[in-house]
């Protein structure tokens, strides 16, 4: 089992918009006081390391809770997509030679912008066409080291057409 997971912690970077808030850790017990140490955390549920559930963007889409455990927890195959510049599209032509499996990691080495708020500028990013095939190929889990399949940039008057594409067909997304 490998972790992929960054730490949650107060000084960790949240999606740069004003309705997601930043974290928040509370103490609430000391040992010394209540026998307990205990803390209240507040945060958003795209904070970190974390699913997407086809319920973020498809009205009557399945919830976290209602995901097999077996869609995202198994071997898995890792894409080193890491020479690609900023902003790069990963197009169909990119994927369709490469070993197509039910859980697919992109590793674009985008961990190097972690908790520096150009994470979530200029990222690689699948095209219509790559998603429609990764749908097509059968795949379950797609899992990424940035913040979006979608581009940072709007290159549509569709809102993130690309994770509507892939949540729409069940593929739970693996986000930062």
């Amino acid at each position: 089992i490998i972790d992929l997971t960054h730490m949650i912690n107060e000084q960790m970077i949240t999606y740069p918009t004003p309705w997601h808030p930043k974290v928040s850790v509370e103490r609430l017990g000391k040992i010394e006081d209540v026998g307990r140490n205990t803390r209240k955390i507040s945060l958003g549920t795209h904070t970190g390391t974390h699913i997407d559930a086809p319920l973020h963007f498809i009205k009557d889409g399945k919830s976290i809770e209602k995901i097999p455990l077996d869609k995202i927890v198994g071997k898995v195959t890792i894409v080193d997509f890491s020479h690609l510049e900023k902003n790069h599209p990963v197009e169909k032509e990119n994927i369709e030679k490469i070993k197509i499996t039910k859980r697919m990691i992109f590793r674009f080495g985008w961990g190097k912008y972690w908790n520096k708020m150009e994470f979530y500028e200029n990222h690689p990013f699948f095209t219509e066409d790559a998603a429609n095939f990764l749908v097509s190929q059968g795949v379950e889990l797609l899992g990424y080291d940035t913040p979006s399949p979608d581009s940072s940039k709007p290159i549509s008057d569709i809102d993130s057409p690309i994770h509507k594409i892939l949540l729409e067909n069940e593929i739970i997304l693996l986000e930062y």
